[in-house]
């Protein structure tokens, strides 16, 4: 799988480089006056300085979550080991690490926390990875793609 990209908007670029480097782990890229580039555990998201952040405040119909983040879904042991470090570190979860949807279909590890300008990150887990796409009776769900 090919790494994705993702750019979002904050309202400071030096606490957000602190937050993404030291609380997160990620390194640098390119930094520029308005921007910085992480690699967001072998993914690029791109940081753009904004005059004013959208309202993120909605904490969404679907247990609380946020309807706007971004994230990732880890290794279990590696997101235990990562919520561990956050623990340790102090970090203020906007939801705290927890077991979804336990029992079913959709059981999964996860975790959230806000960046310094707001933007919410989700870190999950499955203990069995093809879960991801399962769907309520238990059947895997894809997609058809076509070549452009």
């Amino acid at each position: 799988m090919r790494p994705f990209h993702l750019a979002f908007p904050v309202s400071d670029l030096n606490a957000t480089e602190l937050f993404y480097v030291h609380t997160l782990g990620c390194s640098i890229g390119r930094r520029g006056e308005h921007s910085v580039n992480f690699n967001f555990h072998g993914h690029q998201i791109v940081a753009h300085l904004v005059d004013s952040m959208p309202d993120q405040t909605d904490n969404g119909r679907v247990d609380g979550v946020p309807p706007f983040h971004f994230g990732l879904v880890m290794e279990y042991t590696q997101w235990l080991d990562f919520r561990d470090d956050l623990v340790a570190k102090g970090v203020d979860f906007r939801l705290q690490p927890h077991i979804r949807y336990p029992g079913k279909v959709g059981e999964q590890a996860t975790m959230f926390l806000n960046d310094p300008s707001g933007n919410a990150i989700e870190f999950k887990s499955f203990k069995n990875d093809e879960r991801l796409f399962a769907t309520a009776d238990g059947a895997e769900h894809t997609t058809g793609g076509g070549v452009l």
